[in-house]
């Protein structure tokens, strides 16, 4: 493991510094920040209960100790680690730290559930939603937009209707990528999910370039509102219901993505690229299950 030099930060000093890293991240969401500020927390607990300097065999005791003492998931853990290194950053760009120690420390491979639904089902689901109402319209493009062009449902949720560009180059979807002061990103569009976000939108009729791009639907009518990640879940559990107790989370959708993407002769690196993973862990997840689904019959 790459040698560090020790650095030691007094206990008051890494409060101050945990809750100005807190302030910084001002701009995310509340859940995202309820769980890096827990992160952080245990961080300046290990740190006080031990001689801890921010060296990577540190962070290494820090992870064991969030299993063997704080009794937590391998998934809390590697998201406190997430949240460690993000703090380490900034501690490098403050000047307190030369280099972040906590890169160089993986978290603990997860246990991923294998999908047994095969892409032309997916796919078949999909293209059957019924697209009279603006209901079916609406979720016909946000699961297009996930399925054919690997957005996130957060990226969509978030997504204003002037961050949806169209022009004789094709379509792009401008996104803001999770983490603290980066630039906006652009997705771009397929031919089909375009013209499904185009019926979606003109069904809505008079709308202005600020408005959420995807809303809430009641009584057959678009209101202002913007879709909520519960009420998206709500809304498109029944288009992936396949029976049997066979339903695809809305979450795994950007998996079949993959597939598709593979299938047609993508390389990982290229589909890591499109699909504009910055770590390797959900990366690691997709691939895993894109093999299982590849590997389906039918």
């Amino acid at each position: 493991m790459e040698k560090f030099p020790a650095t030691t930060i007094p206990e008051n000093q890494l409060q101050t510094l945990a809750h100005q890293f807190d302030g910084t991240m001002r701009h995310a969401k509340k859940s995202t920040r309820h769980v890096y500020k827990k992160a952080l927390d245990q961080l300046v607990l290990f740190a006080k209960a031990d001689t801890f300097q921010f060296t990577p065999d540190n962070f290494v005791a820090f992870r064991l100790w969030l299993f063997n003492q704080k009794k937590l998931s391998k998934n809390t853990v590697n998201v406190y680690l997430t949240a460690s290194r993000r703090f380490c950053d900034y501690l490098v760009e403050l000047g307190v730290l030369q280099k972040n120690p906590a890169w160089s420390v993986h978290g603990t491979a997860q246990e991923f559930k294998i999908f047994k639904i095969k892409l032309t089902d997916v796919a078949r689901a999909i293209s059957k939603i019924d697209r009279d109402s603006i209901l079916g319209k609406r979720d016909f493009a946000f699961l297009s937009a996930i399925f054919e062009s690997g957005a996130s449902i957060r990226e969509l949720i978030e997504a204003d209707i002037s961050d949806f560009k169209r022009d004789d180059k094709g379509s792009t979807l401008r996104v803001k990528p999770r983490g603290v002061r980066v630039k906006f990103e652009m997705i771009a569009v397929s031919e089909s999910t375009t013209s499904a976000i185009n019926d979606y939108l003109y069904s809505r009729g008079a709308i202005e370039a600020n408005e959420p791009l995807f809303v809430t639907i009641r009584g057959g009518k678009a209101m202002r509102t913007r879709l909520s990640l519960r009420g998206v879940r709500f809304a498109m559990r029944r288009r992936m219901d396949f029976g049997d107790k066979r339903t695809v989370r809305l979450d795994s959708l950007r998996t079949y993505c993959a597939v598709r993407l593979m299938s047609r002769g993508k390389s990982s690196d290229e589909v890591r690229s499109i699909m504009r993973f910055k770590s390797n862990m959900p990366f690691r997840k997709i691939l895993y299950n894109a093999k299982a689904v590849a590997g389906l019959k039918g």
